[in-house]
């Protein structure tokens, strides 16, 4: 990183509000989409909220006072909040009081009185909370706790009372927009539990100086991507962020290892151009045996190619596989949902063009079994090590969202995640 390089400290970000109303505090900018550096934070009225760079967010109701102390916790002094943290995000912390509240991967409300003390419910998942006399008390799914003094004791859930939604927040914002975007980070956090992932990027929080892509899915950040060059930039709605690839060095960089009988890929991608005779999405380094590429074609062509021999015979032995053209210049500009899966073993292969299946316009070697697959080391929008000399497969646009799975999904998986995803 250059020395003159913006630095943050943010721990959060704002990503919706609805008529809320935030103390004015010296020095501090309390914005929407602008990061939020560990302190106190004062909601008057009205509701927001708040994402958390650890990958947990709240959903904040005033009048409220939260502290945000890290990425990973927060202290609630007073208000009502919501809290969804994935598995991801499991540990993720909240203070009230003398009571720890450690979140292992769940969603539960929390409702903070100055004098009352707290009452604590558990939606689903677990929470531990340990008070003064450090033994900690386990509650799961539809349990309630009151938190007094240090003390945590067990009450009827109707005692809870109601907590904000991500909904209410942006049903409130009165934004078509939001509200969208906030279904879309609903589903998102559960198909990142799927076991089928390989991996998965939501592209969700990033900053100018972020240089990591982190992995949401179980297997975890030893299969983060790092950014080269690429630009962060606005995504599929106002409040999300993408990756800009223009320039000839602009990747993101993965060691992604095994092998795998199946596959299928999807990306949400913004064309601004198809100006390389290839136009790359995901490519594994050179082409050797049983790796693979995803790529567009300068004729609008989504293209999966792979390499069961290697690069030693390519026009004897690469199977490629051409889409019916799905792009011209007149859709520069517009978010598309791309996505290709493949059978084990038959080479079965079908591509997807915003949720629908669509046909083949060319290829070679289709009919020919496509025995497993390799990734290892590859690039998001770029080809980091071409066969051929002076070959520039550079992205000329966007992505903000990118997952593999180790297995072909049905055309109604690929359907429902476009249906859910689309701006």
């Amino acid at each position: 990183m250059a020395e003159n390089a913006p630095k943050t400290r943010g721990v959060a970000v704002i990503t919706a509000e609805a008529n809320a109303v935030w103390e004015k505090m010296e020095g501090k900018v309390i914005r929407k989409g602008f990061p939020l550096e560990p302190g106190v934070l004062r909601l008057s009225e009205g509701l927001a909220q708040i994402d958390f760079y650890g990958g947990a967010s709240v959903s904040l109701s005033g009048p409220a006072e939260i502290e945000l102390v890290s990425a990973e916790k927060a202290v609630l002094n007073q208000g009502r909040l919501k809290a969804d943290v994935p598995p991801a995000a499991r540990g993720f912390e909240i203070q009230t009081g003398d009571v720890l509240l450690e979140d292992l991967g769940t969603t539960f409300g929390l409702a903070v009185d100055e004098k009352s003390g707290a009452d604590l419910i558990v939606f689903d998942g677990e929470v531990v909370a340990t008070g003064l006399d450090g033994k900690p008390m386990s509650l799961k799914d539809g349990e309630s706790a009151s938190l007094v003094d240090g003390r945590t004791t067990r009450q009827p859930s109707s005692e809870a009372g109601n907590f904000p939604n991500i909904e209410d927040v942006f049903a409130g914002s009165g934004s078509r927009e939001d509200l969208r975007y906030a279904n879309w980070k609903e589903v998102s956090l559960e198909l990142r539990q799927d076991p089928r992932l390989i991996a998965y990027y939501d592209f969700e929080n990033l900053t100018p100086v972020s240089r990591r892509l982190k992995n949401r899915a179980s297997s975890g950040s030893e299969l983060d991507g790092g950014i080269v060059g690429a630009r962060v930039a606005q995504g599929r709605w106002g409040n999300k962020t993408a990756l800009d690839f223009r320039l000839e060095g602009d990747r993101v960089r993965f060691d992604i290892p095994g092998e795998y009988e199946g596959l299928t890929l999807f990306a949400w991608v913004r064309f601004d151009a198809l100006d390389r005779h290839l136009n790359s999405l995901f490519l594994t380094d050179n082409f050797d045996e049983y790796e693979f590429h995803w790529q567009v074609s300068s004729l609008g062509s989504l293209h999966f190619a792979s390499s069961p021999m290697g690069v030693e015979d390519i026009p004897k032995h690469n199977r490629r596989f051409y889409s019916d053209h799905f792009w011209d210049t007149g859709k520069s500009g517009q978010w598309h949902h791309l996505a290709t899966t493949v059978k084990p073993g038959s080479g079965g292969v079908t591509h997807y063009i915003n949720g629908e299946p669509v046909g083949f316009s060319g290829g070679t070697n289709m009919e020919k079994p496509l025995a497993q697959f390799r990734i290892g080391e590859a690039d998001l929008g770029n080809w980091s090590e071409p066969i051929w000399e002076n070959v520039i497969r550079t992205l000329n646009g966007r992505i903000d969202e990118f997952a593999i799975y180790k297995a072909p999904l049905s055309a109604r998986e690929i359907r429902a995640i476009y249906d859910n995803g689309k701006p």
